[in-house]
């Protein structure tokens, strides 16, 4: 594992605890809820690729996902995810 993985790899470690330990305080609401699970099933996820070797590449199609993208997100699975994230940000028009 290279030290970005091995970066990546800690951080969502911790990331993990910490909804594990939101989880078991319990008072999480049951709107809440449901996401923490849904996060943490990402994170286990992702932790598995980065151990396999798999991270960073469409479940689909095995194509390289975009880099900076994984920076910012790095649970995501397939390039369709990716161009979702389209409708949500914007290039600066300042350069």
């Amino acid at each position: 594992m290279d030290a970005k993985a091995e970066g990546l790899y800690s951080e969502l470690r911790n990331t993990r605890q910490e909804i594990l330990e939101r989880l078991m305080e319990g008072n999480s609401s049951a709107l809440i809820k449901p996401l923490l699970l849904e996060e943490l099933q990402d994170i286990e996820q992702t932790l598995n690729k980065i151990e396999r070797g798999d991270f960073g590449k469409c479940e689909i199609s095995g194509e390289l996902l975009p880099e900076d993208l994984l920076q910012m997100i790095p649970t995501l699975k397939t390039m369709e995810d990716c161009s979702k994230l389209g409708k949500y940000y914007r290039k600066s028009i300042f350069h």
